[in-house]
């Protein structure tokens, strides 16, 4: 029969692969599943809980644990008087620095417990490390499968994190998951993936050959804030946290789950602005004067003289409403003058401009407000109860650890407060008061107390640590907590690299350089570390292996703009000047907006006689950032050779006020001079 050859064909061919996939899992070969997600945690192939049938329960596995969460557990059939809530978020909620014993999951889980002696309560912390609600919306519908009876969303402060990542699942092709599922699951096509991993490791350079251990697991964020974030990316960024929010609250509510919406709180008194950005339409004696008036500020300050300062907070006002660092600093000038709620409303606006966002904007919050009224849902305004714990209503160290992380007793008033909701909207059957004493007691410090400790033994409390000092300018104290994070814990891959980034920025560049190859070592593929590497390699003129290490960072991640920028510096240093204008052409069309890649663009243009490519280049990157004195310094060079010896010579001589160890500048106009006397 004709249909016969057909099938005994495809009967062969299952039979071969079969017996191949059954002899690599022999040889103990792992699929790459076991590792990784093919879809980055942006799939249902990959769950976050798995069944432990002989014990009965689901847990939290290893793959998870490693970067992400924390380990949890729970019955696999949910008991008959059982009552389970599921916590969802970032960091905030997951405990960090701290650790899970630490974060109000658990001391929910106990008050509830105490409360309620006859029930079994069981409270799963499902937050996870960089979470936004975009991660969070799709880790819902596996949470409602496991019957909670509450879920609590407790996040806002990660919706501009891996936003280029985010862009990429939504773009993808969801009709391949399916297929791209089953490779992963395959062993030779996870051996094949491993042959190649180390042939291409073979073209890195000979220190880094331990970098084909792995790649991070899908289930974990790569952190990538956006910068420069203008209006318009702001309304995205809240109609998708909107969207989100409202598909969570959806999913839970047709499994049967409430919803209890939190708003987030952040320091607002002791944490300045990551990123203030000038007004595009500020002209570069503006934006001079602008931070003139902020030096004044400060000096006026340091006097004891807050009144003077906010006189020059104000004139600085006015020429660059939209600048961050103007409100922090009239913050604290209003401080001083004691004058607490115009000091709160200044910290505030200075938040909501930060334009590297880490923490969540009054829009975010009022997002949250919004949709659990349009919704219907429970609401703990977590923002308000922070400001009313704090003293004169500004928040700060008193409650959290840095910019947004709970100190413990914040933990403690975020698990009384939800405590509290609980009993009193009977979330658990009956309607009951809230005693704050019988909180207390539920969590007596002899049953709790040593779990929360935090002390020079935890590398993650030290990390923490250090990036606060780091944000205080204590670099060498930083430089110190960082060192002390790896030698506990010699896996910390970020703190070498945080490591190598502060030895790099005092000019330690063969320190930088170790401290980045020690974090590839441990994360072989963290392309953060191969751009510090190489920027690390060319200062020491290893040029040649610097090339090589930012090779191979392109084609892990061929979308960073930063690593397309670093590669062209680098094949500029070696001469080669038509692909480093390739290579900086590329980092512009991936972030149009970063002005130092189009001043960058239009050095290699300049240093290869295309004069007028190179002008149009450095204007261009006026237009987005007139202060950027890279691109003044090449501007006036174009004009120096164009013969426009005064327009150069006024730009340099500015240069000159505004950072008086311009070395370029003061080059630039000994030429100007040396040209006008004819040499």
């Amino acid at each position: 029969m004709s249909w016969k050859r057909p099938i005994f064909a495809l009967a062969t061919v299952l039979l071969f692969f079969g017996i191949v996939e059954g002899a690599l899992w022999l040889a103990g070969v792992e699929t790459l599943l076991s590792r990784q997600d093919p879809f980055q945690g942006f799939s249902d192939q990959l769950r976050v809980y798995e069944l432990d049938e002989p014990r009965g329960l689901y847990r939290t596995p290893a793959r998870a644990v490693t970067h992400s969460f924390n380990y949890q557990q729970f019955a696999a059939d949910k008991p008959d008087d059982g009552f389970r809530i599921f916590i969802i978020g970032g960091s905030s909620a997951q405990g960090f620095p701290w650790g899970g014993a630490s974060a109000f999951t658990r001391l929910l889980g106990e008050a509830l417990q105490a409360s309620w002696p006859d029930r079994t309560i069981e409270a799963i912390n499902a937050a996870a490390m960089s979470y936004g609600s975009h991660r969070l919306r799709i880790l819902a519908p596996e949470l409602v499968e496991y019957r909670p009876d509450v879920l609590v969303v407790y996040g806002g402060h990660n919706e501009f994190v891996e936003r280029r990542f985010y862009s990429d699942f939504i773009e993808r092709s969801g009709q391949l998951d399916f297929f791209r599922g089953l490779l992963y699951r395959s062993r030779l096509y996870s051996a094949m993936a491993g042959l190649y991993e180390r042939s291409v490791s073979d073209e890195t350079p000979q220190e880094a050959d331990s970098w084909t251990a792995g790649e991070l697991l899908g289930l974990d964020v790569r952190r990538e804030y956006s910068e420069d974030v203008a209006e318009a990316e702001r309304r995205d960024v809240r109609e998708h946290f909107r969207d989100n929010l409202r598909a969570i609250v959806g999913i839970a509510r047709a499994a049967g789950t409430r919803v209890v919406l939190c708003t987030v709180p952040s320091n607002l008194r002791d944490w300045p602005p990551n990123q203030s950005l000038f007004d595009p339409s500020l002209d570069f004696e503006q934006r001079q004067a602008v931070l003139g008036l902020l030096a004044e500020a400060r000096s006026a300050r340091e006097r004891g003289d807050a009144t003077t300062a906010l006189t020059s907070l104000e004139r600085a006002t006015e020429i660059s409403p939209g600048y961050a660092e103007i409100y922090f600093l009239r913050g604290k000038a209003l401080e001083d003058l004691g004058r607490w709620e115009e000091a709160r409303r200044a910290y505030v606006r200075a938040r909501d401009l930060d334009a590297q966002p880490g923490r969540a904007s009054s829009e975010l919050n009022e997002t949250i407000r919004r949709v659990a009224a349009e919704e219907g849902t429970l609401l703990v305004d977590f923002e308000k109860s922070f400001e009313e714990s704090s003293s004169n209503g500004l928040v700060g160290f008193e409650l959290l650890e840095d910019y947004v992380h709970p100190k413990p007793e914040g933990h403690r008033l975020i698990a009384r407060e939800l405590w509290s909701v609980f009993q009193q909207e009977g979330l658990l059957g009956e309607v009951r008061s809230a005693d704050a004493a019988e909180f207390e007691r539920a969590l007596d410090e002899s049953r709790f107390g040593a779990a929360g400790a935090a002390n020079e033994s935890n590398p993650s409390w030290l990390f923490n640590l250090a990036v606060v000092l780091e944000k205080q300018g204590l670099v060498e104290q930083a430089i110190e907590k960082y060192r002390a994070c790896v030698r506990i814990d010699p896996g910390y891959y970020v703190a070498y690299f945080n490591l190598g980034r502060l030895l790099f920025g005092q000019g330690r560049y063969a320190e930088a350089a170790a401290m980045h190859r020690r974090a590839l070592e441990v994360q072989p593929d963290y392309v953060r570390a191969m751009v510090g590497l190489g920027e690390a390699l060319r200062r020491i003129d290893r040029a040649a292996d610097a090339e090589r290490v930012l090779k191979r960072a392109i084609e892990l991640d061929p979308g960073s703009a930063a690593t397309w920028g670093s590669l062209g510096g680098v094949l500029s240093q070696l001469g080669n000047q038509v692909e480093a204008e390739a290579a900086f052409q590329r980092a512009v069309e991936l972030d149009p907006r970063d002005a130092g890649a189009r001043a960058d663009l239009g050095y290699t243009l300049l240093y290869q006689g295309k004069l007028d490519e190179a002008e149009a280049l450095f204007r261009a990157a006026l237009d987005l950032r007139p202060e950027e004195l890279r691109a003044r310094n090449g501007l006036a060079a174009v004009l120096t050779e164009s013969g426009e010896l005064d327009e150069a010579e006024r730009i340099f001589r500015e240069n000159l006020v505004a950072n008086p160890e311009d070395a370029f500048a003061r080059g630039g106009l000994a030429e100007v001079d040396k040209r006008r006397k004819g040499g």
